[in-house]
């Protein structure tokens, strides 16, 4: 009978053996919480969790790289870094708990943290697990990151949709090492506006808030025609108006405060005259402003052009190059003159008496 305890005890050994190989050919992954031991420096030794960049913080040792490590080779890594201050180190590394049942819940949120992750836990659970969301979260724009075969795959996900959709925090479920990110709620402000930018929404709550939050319009803005979009809807509102200054603000919104539309005149000798808008590549220049105007008519005097602007009378020949490149202003009024007409009177009367003085001399 000896011989069957024989081969019962090589058996058990070989399954010894061969759970501590897969052991310590584990690799350690983003997540996973490590208690690092010191021997006989208990200020040095902690429970770390390794953080979404694969590294963790420890005293003296400072940041070491652990995604990636058995935890053999981190205890080396670190027994290494400190035995500049430490002799002969001893240091263990052992794998409290695994990322594969954690999630991450970062943002704004009560508690941001690690997690564990129950079957089935959507979004919206996790969250709830965390303290739920901060007034300045934004609730339609969630992201979802997630590993998968290898690539970093994001996931946008919302909190508001009704009915909800499939990517509905309320219906998306989390994968273990998920890390669920809920941004701060932001309005953008671009255009004629004193300080354009991103802005948390914080407590601003109105349109006009918004407005004054960057600086308010400029003096060549046009509040009359201001754009706001909310995600594919774009709608041109009016904030001379009190009641649609009053309206409130969305997270994600984005106001455009356009230009005031500048207009200018083009009159005298050109085929249409009347007033232009002057914008950004258009009627800068004198010879767009009458190239607008359906060019200068045959009578048109080009070396004698005035431009009046506000008090001011300025002469441009536009027949050079450079005059025709005169710059415009906004509200400037140009005069083309025509060519001095001959008097068609006078010239018939001199035609007739040298018509006389003709017949005379024979």
């Amino acid at each position: 009978m000896s011989w069957r305890w024989l081969l019962l005890w090589a058996f058990c050994c070989w399954c010894v053996l061969g759970h501590a190989r897969g052991a310590e050919e584990y690799r350690i992954g983003v997540g996973d919480t490590l208690e690092v031991v010191v021997w006989g420096y208990e200020d040095l030794s902690r429970t770390v969790i390794v953080r979404p960049d694969g590294n963790i913080s420890l005293p003296v040792a400072g940041e070491m790289r652990a995604q990636g490590s058995t935890p053999n080779e981190l205890a080396q890594q670190i027994a290494t870094t400190l035995s500049r201050w430490v002799k002969n180190p001893r240091v263990n590394v052992i794998v409290k708990s695994f990322a594969q049942h954690q999630v991450f819940v970062l943002g704004a949120v009560g508690r941001p943290g690690v997690y564990p992750l129950q079957p089935g836990m959507t979004a919206a659970e996790a969250i709830a697990l965390a303290g739920g969301f901060t007034p300045n979260a934004d609730r339609q724009r969630l992201t979802v990151l997630r590993r998968a075969a290898g690539q970093d795959v994001k996931f946008l996900v919302s909190f508001t949709d009704n009915p909800p959709r499939e990517d509905s925090a309320v219906r998306f479920v989390l994968q273990p090492g998920d890390n669920l990110v809920v941004p701060e709620a932001t309005i953008t402000v671009t255009g004629a506006v004193a300080r354009p930018g991103v802005y948390p929404v914080g407590t601003l709550r109105y349109l006009e808030e918004a407005l004054a939050t960057a600086g308010g319009t400029l003096t060549s803005g046009d509040p009359s025609r201001v754009e706001v979009q909310v995600g594919d809807t774009v709608e041109v509102v009016n904030l001379l108006d009190p009641s649609v200054r009053r309206r409130l603000l969305q997270a994600g919104m984005v106001l455009r405060v356009p230009e005031r539309e500048s207009t200018l005149f083009v009159l005298g000798e050109v085929a249409r005259a009347g007033a232009y808008s002057w914008t950004k590549g258009s009627c800068e220049t004198l010879m767009e402003a009458l190239s607008a105007a359906g060019g200068p008519t045959r009578e048109a005097r080009l070396e004698r052009v005035v431009v009046q602007r506000g008090n001011h009378t300025l002469r441009v020949n536009a027949a050079t190059p450079q005059g025709a490149r005169f710059p415009l202003q906004p509200y400037d009024v140009v005069i083309v003159p025509s060519r001095p007409r001959p008097n068609y009177e006078w010239t018939a009367i001199l035609g007739t008496l040298l018509a006389t003085y003709s017949v005379f001399r024979r």
